[in-house]
């Protein structure tokens, strides 16, 4: 079921972006889909993320962008006088900052360095420790004429903290494509690819 809902949102992205107009600065938000946790079978569990994006044009060559994901959670007390654990709610959470730098423009196709950092408050693993990780790669945008823009980076990311993890759990990347749906509302659709596992999200906002 998740399988078919992420090829129907990616095919709804695909054919949006033939018609309409181009985004540039974009702010927004979603929802989002995140790899299923053992709880997930809980009312709780079966909700989406909520996400934000941002990108923003600082100068010419020179851009930031930011997104995030934020799931709701269940989270259980000891048993200590009744013997059904209390019910409450949280938030896990994962924030993302990006800093590219265009160092080529072929026929508008860009490329160019990013450094990027984020914060996993075990959103990914419930039973990990919440922690900070930065890294750096190489990103690219190509603009599809006045209808769109298709982007994506590879990033290779340090854990400052952790003993020592797998090679694999270094190698990220994010991929999309954003679009306009009039001259002031934009549509972005983004996969991102982190600590061995995908997150796919759809969101709209506010283009600039």
């Amino acid at each position: 079921m998740k399988k078919a809902t992420i090829a129907t949102l990616a095919l709804v992205l695909v054919l949006a972006a033939s018609t309409f107009a181009s985004a540039a600065n974009y702010i927004g938000g979603g929802i989002g889909i995140i790899p299923s946790d053992p709880a997930g079978d809980t009312l709780v569990g079966k909700l989406p993320a909520f996400t934000f994006a941002l990108d923003y044009d600082v100068m010419d060559k020179l851009s930031i962008s930011a997104n995030g994901y934020v799931k709701v959670v269940e989270e259980l007390d000891a048993v200590s006088v009744t013997p059904t654990p209390a019910a409450k709610y949280g938030a896990n959470y994962l924030v993302g900052g990006y800093v590219k730098y265009a160092l080529a423009n072929l026929d508008a196709l860009k490329l160019g360095a990013v450094v990027g950092a984020n914060y996993d408050s075990k959103l990914l693993d419930a039973d990990a420790d919440a922690d900070f990780n930065y890294g750096a790669g190489v990103f690219v945008e190509q603009p599809l004429g006045d209808t769109g823009t298709i982007f994506g980076q590879a990033m290779y990311w340090v854990k400052p903290t952790g003993a020592n993890p797998v090679v694999k759990e270094h190698i990220g990347g994010l991929g999309g494509i954003n679009f306009r749906i009039t001259d002031k509302i934009a549509v972005k659709g983004q996969v991102e690819y982190l600590k061995q596992k995908a997150l796919f999200s759809i969101g709209v906002g506010y283009a600039f």
